[in-house]
């Protein structure tokens, strides 16, 4: 379905992390495309400064604050998108966490947060949204992956006291959303095979280097990752949202398990 078709049905987009960043990027460049959107996030605060700012029509963006990371709070999701009364026709999931640790005294408890959220989570909300497809005709899922998900980590890119390289317990890095934006790209190609049969398609978009408006970059790192980049310049939320408006229209209706890398080339060399 292409909301932006002169009178096309309007479709309830479902998209977690929408509050901050990329997500709220995502939610705004959809809304203008005639999405309706159910945002889920964990800041109430957030998710309220992405209705306000992107000033759509009464009833196009409702909110929820829940932790997918959870069963109870992607029942609180679903539960909430069933009952929406609009048709499901996308769900994005751009909700994610990533925390550092030194390699040689890793915490089970934060592999197992950071898979909850980054790649269980992923896999029961589209499991879900290709259930819900599949009665109206079909749809997409779009998974927000991240180039880390098949390169690893240059700290040298980064300040020392970020990602130290020297410790009692090893280099400080992110093994967990390393592992679980890699599973993603599998995951999505298996539900991309799930999906085909209800003409579902499932998508990775993989961003690069993003600026956002909540992490802040010091002027001496841009100029390390843009002199690292081929376009010569960080990415902006804007730039992932336009691929995943891309890839919930009709006209990407022959796309299905791919990897959309949105680095600007940072990963060709």
């Amino acid at each position: 379905m292409d909301e932006t078709r002169p009178g096309a049905t309007a479709r309830l987009a479902v998209v977690t992390g929408g509050g901050r960043g990329i997500g709220h990027a995502i939610v705004r460049t959809l809304v203008e495309r005639g999405w309706r959107c159910l945002i889920a996030g964990l800041e109430a605060e957030d998710l309220e400064k992405t209705e306000a700012v992107i000033g759509a029509p009464e009833g196009a963006v409702r909110s929820v604050v829940c932790d997918i990371s959870t069963e109870e709070g992607r029942s609180t999701l679903t539960g909430l998108a069933e009952d929406h009364g609009t048709p499901l026709g996308l769900v994005v999931n751009c909700a994610a966490r990533s925390t550092p640790m030194p390699v040689f005294g890793q915490s089970s408890d934060v592999w197992m947060a950071e898979l909850e959220t980054n790649l269980v989570a992923v896999a029961v909300l589209s499991a879900w949204g290709i259930e819900r497809m599949k009665e109206f005709g079909g749809g997409s899922v779009i998974n927000i992956g991240s180039v880390y998900g098949s390169l690893g980590l240059d700290s040298r890119f980064y300040p020392e006291d970020v990602y130290p390289r020297d410790g009692a317990s090893g280099p400080v890095r992110v093994p967990a959303y390393h592992a679980s934006k890699g599973g993603l790209a599998a995951l999505t190609r298996d539900l991309a095979v799930v999906g085909g049969r209800w003409n579902v398609r499932v998508n990775t978009v993989a961003p690069g280097m993003i600026k956002t408006p909540e992490r802040p970059v010091a002027p001496e790192l841009i100029d390390r990752f843009c002199g690292a980049t081929p376009l010569g310049r960080l990415g902006r939320p804007e730039d992932i949202a336009a691929v995943v408006a891309f890839l919930a229209c009709e006209e990407a209706s022959f796309v299905t398990g791919a990897e959309w890398t949105v680095d600007g080339g940072w990963s060709i060399w």
